[in-house]
């Protein structure tokens, strides 16, 4: 604000002289000016109807109001400019200035009355009505200056300026803005309301508008545009100030408490964690992620059966499906990571909010024990190691490799669809299961295991469940008994579903590869393609063509007829691409409307034929978007891939300056780059021009199939 009052002391001492020679020129620059001012009274009018509820939800809500009026009155005035077309009345500066004047006051007596406003909630029927009042005061206004325009006392007449009523109006109006400005940083200070300051200075700086509005001669001098500016400045001001005691400063308080919260649970060493309603974890403190070996992250939204399954006092006999209604104790014992067993007192115990509805559970364990339990013996350890297993998921199998007999642990048969006993206990009935593709995987590392060259099996691969499909594991195991001759006896091992990380995996690959909107692949993974043929070309094996193929006037469409329609374009133009091409060409999506070709094993005619084909195809082929054809073209710049560029970027600059030649000679065409160097002998000649010069291009196809008025045509 001390920055903007030295520019207006400054500006003071300068004589009035006119900007612009008439104010149809400064219209422009008016209308951009008010216009954001109206964007920013409707954001202000919308924080304010959506923080009616917080706190200061009352004050924001009426500041919200006030400016909804405003930015009314800012419309009516912008529309009534001298220049503008007629706004049911001819424009002329006396219809804008009484709207600029409503405006203004509406505003300094918004502020006022926010002064001496309470800080409580409204209810959406009481901002609803104020909202509705604001509006109704704007347009009952309007209709008063645009039916009774002739009774209002004249404000400007033209060649002599002013009017000694729109001078005294815009004092008036300076006077109450500043004393706006002094009543909201008193409490702005007394309140510590950091939003304070910024609607005082915002007052503030109002009030250097409305004095320069005292000073212009004509209404394209430059005091009349740096009101215009001080006053969209001003504006800018109110709506931080809005923004930042309706949003930003509750967010920041949300997260001291936040903070304070999760230290405060983190510093207990009991147990604790909570769910909602669904009996789904929420969170939980440092001491039980430790305890239970799990990190709060793998925690959140999860049961406890999903979570917890080889703990049974955490399963439960519901599975974790069903939170207490009532506080509920019972112990438990617990096994920590280190072997240690502890006996837990825990409290379960729902937790409400102020209407007392119930939110969730807290559980609240604490340890009463600090003992250390016994190992039993070698036979016991082998029964808890099977318990481990299966309550992790992991199928055991015992093989005796002289026999061929072989056990597999029900959670093993659960695995692929079989309970216990289904399968004869012989090697041959897990052999018969493995995918045949699987099989060199398996022997490399099981054979060299088994002759005794390694430590250890391990091997990924399917196997076929009962109901048909493949079911990808994490086979591991290791030879426990060997004969004289180091032979193997007995093998023991695991099984491990992993078709959730190999779906993941794949799921992975994919979104790294290809375009999630098309399913074509991403400009990454056709950089590489193109960067694997050209080192083919390099060696002599093949030639190859790049396309860059562009929609034309694509802007156009989504402007037209929404980015839905748009997208949907896209997909037809991909789908119809793609029935063209052969099963070794490479199509890609490199951005927006832009894709590439990369066609392997083809001459300089071949590609531009079928490039040729494409285009006619697309023109020929209208996208359907809510049962209305809408017809598109491409253009498409080519190239041949040379032995000489040292990547990608080489072949891409040339196909991408035949897309611009293409663009550039009317759209709706093909043109190839001109070859690098000869083509060798006995090609057919014509496929492209042969220069010496690179970036030399030479049109092979250029008329347009039809006219497409409604996207071809600028």
């Amino acid at each position: 604000m001390l920055g903007l009052l030295a520019v207006f002391a400054i500006s003071g001492l300068l004589p009035s002289a006119s900007l612009f020679a008439a104010p149809e020129d400064y219209l422009p620059l008016h209308s951009a000016l008010e216009f954001f001012s109206i964007s920013v009274a409707a954001m202000v009018f919308a924080l304010g109807l959506n923080l009616r509820h917080t706190e200061r939800g009352g004050r924001l809500a009426w500041l919200g109001a006030v400016f909804l009026a405003v930015g009314l009155l800012d419309f009516a005035h912008t529309l009534s400019y001298p220049g503008m077309p007629a706004f049911v009345t001819p424009s002329n500066a006396d219809k804008a200035i009484h709207f600029w004047l409503a405006a203004r006051l509406v505003g300094a007596l918004g502020l006022l009355v926010y002064v001496f406003m309470p800080e409580r909630r409204w209810s959406s029927v009481a901002v609803g009505w104020v909202s509705l009042l604001a509006a109704a005061l704007a347009l009952a206004w309007t209709g008063f200056v645009l039916a009774y325009q002739d009774v209002l006392p004249r404000m400007f007449e033209p060649g002599r300026g002013m009017t000694s009523s729109k001078v005294a109006a815009e004092y008036l109006l300076s006077a109450l803005y500043l004393l706006a400005a002094v009543l909201l940083a008193r409490r702005g200070v007394r309140d510590r309301d950091p939003s304070a300051p910024w609607l005082a200075a915002a007052a503030g700086v109002l009030v250097l508008t409305e004095l320069y509005f005292t000073l212009y001669k004509e209404l394209t001098d430059l005091f009349n545009i740096l009101g215009h500016v001080y006053k969209a400045a001003a504006f800018a001001m109110i709506y931080r100030a809005v923004f930042v005691a309706g949003v930003r400063e509750p967010q920041q308080a949300l997260a001291r408490e936040r903070a304070l919260l999760r230290g405060l649970i983190d510093s207990v060493p009991d147990l604790i964690a909570f769910k909602d309603t669904q009996g789904r974890y929420l969170g939980c403190n440092r001491a039980f992620a430790e305890a239970y070996g799990v990190s709060e992250a793998q925690l959140v939204g999860q049961r406890d059966a999903d979570v917890f399954p080889a703990h049974p006092a955490l399963a439960g006999a519901e599975a974790g499906l069903a939170i207490v209604s009532a506080p509920e104790h019972h112990e438990e014992w617990l096994e920590g990571r280190d072997g240690r067993m502890r006996l837990l007192d825990t409290l379960r115990t729902p937790y409400r909010d102020r209407d007392g509805e119930c939110l969730g559970e807290i559980r609240i364990s604490r340890d009463f024990t600090e003992r250390r339990r016994i190992r039993e013996q070698i036979a016991e350890r082998e029964r808890r190691v099977m318990l481990a297993l299966e309550g992790a998921g992991l199928g055991l199998w015992d093989w005796d490799v002289p026999s061929g007999q072989a056990s597999f642990s029900p959670v093993w048969m659960r695995m692929l669809g079989y309970v216990a006993d289904e399968l004869p206990p012989h090697v041959s009935s897990w052999e018969a299961l493995v995918h045949p593709d699987d099989w060199n995987d398996i022997r490399e590392t099981l054979e060299p295991h088994l002759r005794g060259v390694t430590d250890a099996y391990r091997a990924e691969y399917r196997l076929k469940h009962k109901d048909g499909h493949w079911v990808w594991v994490l086979g591991a195991g290791r030879v426990l008994d060997r004969g004289d001759e180091g032979e193997p006896l007995r093998v023991v091992g695991i099984h491990e579903d992993i078709s959730p990380r190999k779906a993941m995996e794949e799921s992975l690959l994919q979104l790294a590869t290809s375009d999630p909107l098309t399913g074509l692949w991403n400009r990454r993974h056709f950089t590489e393609m193109v960067r694997g043929e050209l080192g083919r070309v390099r060696r002599g094996q093949s030639r190859a063509a790049l396309l860059l193929l562009d929609l034309d006037f694509f802007k156009r469409i989504n402007d037209t007829y929404g980015h839905a329609a748009g997208d949907e374009v896209l997909r037809h133009f991909t789908a119809t691409v793609s029935t063209q091409l052969r099963e070794a060409d490479v199509f890609a999506r490199l951005g927006g409307e832009e894709f590439a070709i990369l066609l392997p094993c083809i001459d300089a005619l071949g590609a531009v034929r079928v490039a040729d084909r494409l285009r006619r195809i697309v023109a020929e082929s209208p996208a359907v978007f809510e049962s209305q054809d809408l017809r598109y073209s491409v253009s498409i710049g080519a190239t041949m891939l040379d032995g000489e560029d040292e990547g990608y970027e080489g072949s891409y600059a040339r196909a991408d300056e035949a897309l611009y030649a293409a663009k550039h000679a009317g759209r709706n065409r093909v043109v190839m780059a001109a070859e690098k160097t000869a083509a060798p002998a006995g090609e057919p000649a014509g496929a492209a021009a042969v220069v010496a010069d690179q970036r030399s291009l030479a049109p092979v196809s250029g008329a347009v199939a039809e006219a497409v008025p409604s996207l071809d045509q600028r």
